[in-house]
């Protein structure tokens, strides 16, 4: 599956919604000192797609021993959309730091979740789907079939609190042999915004075309990413893998380590230069890798590319807990 580059403009876009909660929302108990959340939606784009549009019917936050609390209505002033049943998001809007606030300031009981589920209408290209770079449509498929994506829960505490579920499309999202286009759990992740470090930069151009192989590509700005692993004291950089999973076939070698997160690179159209993003990562040591050549770099099969490409571009950081960390990826650069 071949995801040339997309060009969009990193941006905070902040759309609320509101809901109406599963359980009494008026009992005292569990309204005595709430949390306030905030949950946004966010991204990792995969390239050459047009759009990755998903229909959401509920969001639902599950605890041991308690009542789901459910969101089932939403309402969307800047759309016009007034307690809806189910709203829909084109997630290649929101790149980066740019997120889609899906609930602001909603009140829920102060506790450990165990698990968000997020459930999806995929009922065909009339719900939730994929427009390739030819216009063609095609459905989106749920990996679990019921349409629900289970995801790891929060500990939430008294007081405003902000999440952001960051969908890592380039991990998440795998084209089947049907033609149909599968969103497993696969890279998407609840992050928290205030713990969270944000990691950024720009990328020198020239780096798309400095080896050969690179030189070669019909269009230099096309098949280049940035990868980002955890952790930083590898012995050797070709244990860095491109992206796969535990049904990858090939198998891939037992020392091989999968991307942490992949970020596809914007071209800010004021200036022309190059930048990617990872919005929301939490603190903790990674390597950072860039290589030209990933356009044959699927959700699904380790592709055994060289990362990373030129063979100088790697990096190794610390992020500290809400830190905004800018590394620039450049021939002689370090952060």
């Amino acid at each position: 599956m071949k995801f040339p580059a997309k060009i969009l403009v990193l941006l905070f876009l902040l759309l609320s919604l509101s809901g109406c909660c599963g359980f009494d929302c008026n009992n005292d108990d569990d309204n005595k000192n709430p949390a306030l959340l905030t949950l946004g939606f966010s991204d990792s784009i995969p390239e050459d797609l047009k759009e990755v549009f998903i229909e959401v019917d509920s969001i639902t936050f599950q605890r041991t021993g308690s009542k789901d609390v459910v969101v089932d209505t939403f309402t969307i002033p800047e759309q016009n959309i007034t307690n809806a049943e189910t709203f829909s998001v084109d997630l290649l809007n929101y790149p980066g730091f740019a997120q889609l606030k899906v609930l602001t300031d909603f009140q829920i009981s102060p506790a450990t979740y165990s698990a968000v589920i997020i459930k999806i209408i995929a009922n065909g290209i009339n719900s939730s789907y994929v427009l390739e770079a030819n216009d063609t449509a095609k459905a989106i498929t749920i990996g679990n079939g019921n349409g629900n994506l289970s995801l790891d829960g929060m500990r939430l505490s008294s007081g405003i609190q902000a999440y952001t579920v960051e969908f890592s499309l380039a991990q998440a999202l795998q084209l089947q042999p049907d033609g149909r286009y599968l969103l497993t759990t696969d890279g998407i992740r609840i992050e928290n915004n205030t713990t969270d470090a944000r990691l950024s930069g720009s990328i020198e151009k020239s780096l798309f075309s400095t080896t050969t192989i690179c030189a070669e590509k019909s269009d230099p700005e096309v098949g280049n990413r940035v990868y980002l692993y955890e952790g930083n004291s590898f012995s050797t950089n070709d244990l860095l893998a491109d992206v796969f999973t535990s049904d990858s076939n090939p198998v891939p070698p037992p020392i091989a380590v999968a991307p942490f997160a992949v970020a596809s690179l914007s071209k800010v159209p004021s200036t022309g230069n190059w930048v990617y993003a990872f919005g929301y990562v939490p603190a903790g040591d990674y390597t950072m890798a860039f290589s030209c050549n990933t356009a044959t770099d699927d959700a699904v099969n380790w592709n055994d590319l060289t990362i990373p490409l030129p063979v100088s571009q790697v990096y190794r950081l610390t992020l500290s807990e809400g830190e905004n960390a800018v590394c620039n990826i450049a021939e002689g650069a370090s952060c």
